[in-house]
């Protein structure tokens, strides 16, 4: 399955593929390249499409690691956080990743550590008969909430929040559901979002959103160690 770089320009430091399933196939998944953990974790999932995405998601990660750490894809050590988050766990500076999959397509991105300090990324497939002010009441901020009811589309609008959101807190490493009331997206200039938290650890953070097939909504969160551009 090809493994496409994002058509957009990325903070410095960042690079961004976009993974394309073809979830009627029934090839064979790509088990040699998994850990056995992995491959273990690969054989749990009910359902084929629910195997492919994890399987090929983790497959491309650890290839594109690979290509910067200087081993072999199956030889990337890879270890999660409290919260499920994959690391390479190895000292010394070492390239950030974070993945999301849904549907048919799955983002990755990759960051340099020497100049990005987090990154979270997401992808959602938008689905119709979404209760709009019911979960506009469970997970946006007042002010995410006025910004929905007065777009053009607020069901889209709601996912888009929703995605910088989660992309945010992917960065941050914390649990999702539990703190999605604790960062506001707003839209600020160039595409990209101002970020307000209410935890003061949480500053410095920054988000955009991403192309995205029909259908689904994306975004990208980072914390540069770089100066700001003049």
């Amino acid at each position: 399955m090809p493994l496409q770089r994002l058509p957009e320009p990325l903070p410095a430091g960042i690079q961004g593929y976009r993974l394309d399933f073809d979830l009627e196939s029934g090839g064979a998944l790509p088990l040699d390249v998994l850990s056995p953990a992995e491959r273990v974790r690969a054989g749990r999932f009910l359902r084929a499409a629910d195997r492919l995405r994890f399987a090929e998601t983790r497959a491309a990660t650890r290839r594109l690691l690979a290509d910067r750490l200087g081993c072999g894809p199956a030889e990337v050590p890879l270890a999660q956080d409290a919260h499920g988050k994959p690391f390479v766990d190895r000292g010394g500076e070492v390239p950030m990743f974070n993945v999301s999959h849904s549907g048919g397509h799955a983002l990755i991105a990759v960051a340099d550590p020497g100049a990005v300090s987090a990154v979270g990324i997401d992808i959602e497939r938008c689905r119709a008969g979404l209760d709009i002010d019911s979960l506009a009441q469970t997970v946006l901020t007042d002010r995410e909430r006025v910004a929905v009811a007065r777009a053009t589309d607020p069901q889209r609008a709601l996912y888009q929040c929703w995605v910088g959101k989660e992309a945010v807190l992917k960065a941050i490493g914390v649990g999702i559901a539990e703190h999605l009331r604790c960062v506001g997206i707003h839209p600020d200039r160039d595409g990209r979002w101002s970020v307000e938290s209410t935890v003061p650890q949480w500053s410095g953070l920054e988000a955009m959103a991403l192309a995205a097939p029909p259908g689904y909504v994306a975004a990208l969160a980072w914390r540069s160690k770089l100066p700001a551009p003049v």
